[in-house]
């Protein structure tokens, strides 16, 4: 026999109404969590790999940084007896000097000259292409072939500079460019221009190309002449492009072992040395790791001092950008 069905108490109704609007509101705050994790999921592979490449070795360096160790035996703990060797190193403390004498030079010969020969081969005239290619193709050696190449350029005895000079009549010009303390940091200062400032030249043109045309035909209905159309407009609307310039060569300037290990190995005299062939020097052929990783951490921090502080200068002015 089938019983008549009874209709819900009304509290019931409510009750079940409420979850049913409590699961509605959830769904989003759901979609909105799951959202979140994912953007965590697609950031975790740079992250373990920042950590395993980045992290990881430096605070290894940290750790011994403390210690005496030559790589093989058990490192001993020595405080900071390594910070304080370094402070006292005058070749450490002229290391410095150097690279602040091979950063000031760069600045020139490559964003300076970079930014010069974007200025004058921005245009599509016939040719240009060319020539933009040919300052650009410096760039696909590598350092170590370019350091090599420019070694015999500037061999006192058959490269192609002294020899050049002896043909043109100069024999007494001709010199021992990577011999002599006062000409070495030079030398390296124009290798290091002739292979980057094509990649200089490349970035200051793709800003110049987001440059308004219509700037430049108000500036001439105005009067300006070329010059100061270039100072009036161009400089000022790659100011922010120029301020990454400057960091990349400035932090660059800092890596650069590869082109002074080939070239001068730090020579003569120590004219050369910079912080990372003085640290390789001491942590592989003097097989003092704990003094070279001691070093390391003091570079580390000297870049990023100096970078922090040159970006929070920078930012105090406001340019526009297009």
């Amino acid at each position: 026999m089938r019983l008549p069905s009874r209709a819900a108490p009304a509290g019931h109704r409510a009750t079940v109404a409420k979850a049913t609007d409590a699961r509605r509101r959830s769904r989003p705050a759901r979609a909105a969590r799951l959202e979140e994790a994912q953007k965590y999921l697609f950031v975790l592979p740079a992250l373990l790999l920042f950590g395993t490449f980045v992290l990881l070795p430096l605070g290894s360096a940290v750790y011994y940084s403390f210690t005496t160790w030559d790589g093989l035996r058990t490192p001993e703990w020595v405080g900071w007896r390594n910070y304080v060797r370094a402070w006292n190193d005058s070749i450490h403390i002229r290391s410095y000097v150097n690279v602040g004498i091979y950063i000031a030079g760069t600045l020139v010969v490559e964003v300076a000259f970079g930014l010069l020969i974007a200025v004058l081969l921005a245009s599509d005239r016939r040719g240009f292409g060319f020539m933009r290619g040919l300052f650009f193709s410096p760039m696909v050696l590598s350092m170590v072939a370019a350091g090599l190449l420019w070694t015999y350029v500037y061999d006192y005895r058959r490269g192609l500079l002294n020899e050049g000079l002896r043909a043109l009549g100069l024999a007494e010009w001709a010199h021992p460019w990577l011999s002599d303390g006062g000409t070495a940091m030079l030398a390296v200062i124009i290798v290091s221009g002739w292979k980057y400032a094509g990649f200089y030249m490349i970035i200051f043109l793709a800003a110049l190309r987001r440059i308004p045309v219509t700037l430049y035909e108000a500036a001439m209905l105005d009067g300006a002449t070329p010059l100061q159309r270039l100072w009036h407009v161009t400089l000022p609307l790659l100011r922010e492009t120029g301020v990454v310039a400057i960091l990349l060569c400035v932090t660059g300037g800092f890596a650069a072992f590869d082109l002074f290990f080939t070239m001068t190995g730090g020579g003569p005299f120590n004219a050369t040395e910079i912080p990372t062939t003085w640290i390789v020097k001491q942590a592989f052929d003097r097989h003092n790791m704990g003094y070279g990783a001691a070093l390391t951490v003091v570079m580390t921090v000297v870049v990023g001092l100096v970078s922090l502080a040159y970006l929070l200068v920078t930012r105090r002015r406001h340019t526009v950008e297009y």
